[in-house]
């Protein structure tokens, strides 16, 4: 028995202007504070599956990110 594998095909969508001018930076820093958003609202509520945890990864992960394009 064998499954029939998909292919992926990414939607065609337009970009904003807004969207077009953001730098990966700006972009970066943006996911960051939704994260911590999300983070906020987590420790409210008691974080029962520890996406807490994942959620900082993410932020030390696009704060290297970050680092590393600042430098060029």
């Amino acid at each position: 028995m064998s499954a029939k594998l998909l292919t992926f095909q990414p939607r065609q969508t337009e970009r904003s202007d807004a969207m077009k001018r953001q730098s990966p930076q700006d972009f970066m820093q943006r996911h960051m504070q939704v994260s911590s958003v999300a983070i906020d609202g987590l420790l409210e509520s008691g974080d029962p599956d520890d996406v807490i945890s994942m959620l900082h990864r993410q932020q030390s992960w696009l704060a290297m990110m970050q680092d590393r394009l600042a430098k060029g």
